[in-house]
């Protein structure tokens, strides 16, 4: 789930989740993230800040500051088991879009999140921009490009997000998408196990043994074989219509 960003006149100060005080994320959620997200996309405040500010086991989090407030920020989760890095959030606040401050976090994950980790790959969710359509949240049009300038590729998946607590909807029409792997590929075995864990997180294991929507996920990620082949991000329109 991310939202778009596009350089930093004075670069922003980051700071790791796990160092502010309640205060200041609570800021950020209500500045930067709540006004990013609709709320199928976006786990609530208590959620968040148990998890990414206390933070659990896994959880990573970083918030640009400019001028001392937040103005953007990336929380993500590693699914040790998997391997798998999700990107759960990137976000910048509307005023500060076209900064550069996306580019500037992404730049931070693959210096820091990433050696820190050492995650098979880090995958994101973002909305395939023919099926969602610009609101006052963001424009999947630009956001894509933000993650093609920045280095993405796309899985070709027919991917959905899952719901994230009991009464919000699954979010339909979504992209997955890799940062910079190596090889042009993820391992298939990975994204199966990263899918499982994410869904029984969210969902209940009960999903993942019996939902059709879910086991045809999961089918097209292990029908490739060992590996995943990773398209370019133009290729997005042809996801969904596969």
């Amino acid at each position: 789930m991310t939202a778009e960003s596009g350089p930093v006149e004075n670069g922003p100060v980051l700071v790791e989740c796990a160092d502010t005080d309640e205060e200041l994320f609570r800021r950020f959620y209500d500045t930067v993230l709540a006004p990013s997200f609709p709320p199928a996309e976006l786990v609530g405040l208590d959620a968040a800040l148990s998890y990414y500010r206390a933070p659990a086991s896994g959880a990573l989090g970083t918030i640009a500051l400019v001028d001392g407030e937040p103005a953007a920020g990336a929380l993500g989760g590693h699914y040790q088991a998997s391997g798998i890095l999700l990107l759960d959030y990137l976000a910048t606040r509307a005023q500060a879009r076209g900064r550069g401050l996306g580019s500037a976090l992404i730049a931070h994950i693959r210096r820091n999140w990433v050696p820190r980790q050492r995650p098979v790959a880090v995958l994101a969710e973002v909305e395939d921009p023919g099926l969602h359509p610009v609101t006052p949240f963001g424009d999947p049009v630009a956001r894509l490009r933000m993650y093609e300038r920045t280095g993405w590729s796309l899985l070709p998946l027919a991917y959905f997000q899952p719901a994230l607590a009991p009464g919000l909807p699954r979010v339909r029409g979504m992209l997955l998408i890799c940062l910079a792997p190596p090889g042009g590929t993820v391992p298939a075995p990975a994204v199966a196990a990263f899918l499982d864990a994410y869904m029984t997180g969210c969902e209940g294991a009960g999903t993942v043994r019996s939902d059709p929507e879910f086991l045809a996920l999961r089918g097209q990620a292990t029908a490739f074989g060992a590996d995943i082949p990773l398209w370019p991000l133009s290729r997005a329109p042809e996801v969904h219509r596969r």
